[in-house]
């Protein structure tokens, strides 16, 4: 150690040659070097290492990343734990059409779907041919007249209330009195008390 503190560099420099005399010699070829150059001029940056995955994002120090890893797995696995516990029943699944009934033979299933879409279908059809018309909904009051714009509806029904009522006050005025109706036998006579 004490050797090497009294060396003198500048001396052992001037011993060893001048820079003008030769060059120090790299341990790497000159063509080497350009193949380095170029490639250190087309590395990426950090972000997009990050993107890669192949740096870990933040400033962290490697040792609070590991810990940061170790927590998200946790974190990752108890979310995927809970889920699991969530899920629905196979029963459930295949009520709803998700999953495939599995009581049948895989060969069997795409005869036995083919064969409920048919019955549905004639189901369909037997219920269709039995609807009532068009016009009969519109009678009984369930379907609203379409002849009539949307916005004019409320106006031709209310119109159709006014005239039914007036109809139905007509008909009150020009009935018959109940004498009228006795001396025709529509009504027995009663014996005044």
């Amino acid at each position: 150690m004490a050797a090497l503190n009294n060396l003198d560099i500048p001396a052992a420099n001037a011993a060893g040659g001048t820079a003008d005399q030769h060059p120090p010699k790299s341990p790497i070829s000159d063509e080497d070097r350009a193949r380095l150059e170029r490639s250190l001029g087309h590395r990426p940056d950090r972000h997009e290492l990050e993107e890669k995955n192949i740096l870990k994002p933040g400033n962290l120090a490697p040792s609070l990343q590991s810990a940061r890893d170790e927590l998200q797995k946790s974190q990752l696995a108890d979310k995927l734990e809970g889920r699991l516990e969530r899920r629905p029943e196979i029963d459930d699944l295949v009520s709803r059409g998700i999953l495939k009934d599995q009581s049948v033979a895989p060969s069997l299933q795409a005869k036995r779907d083919e064969l409920q879409k048919h019955q549905l279908t004639d189901k369909l059809e037997g219920r269709l041919e039995r609807r009532p018309e068009k016009d009969d909904l519109v009678n009984r009051g369930i379907l609203k007249d379409q002849s009539v714009a949307p916005a004019l509806q409320g106006k031709k029904e209310e119109l159709e209330r006014a005239r039914l009522g007036n109809q139905l006050q007509k008909d009150l005025e020009s009935r018959p009195d109940v004498d009228a109706l006795k001396r025709k036998g529509i009504l027995p006579h009663q014996e005044e008390q």
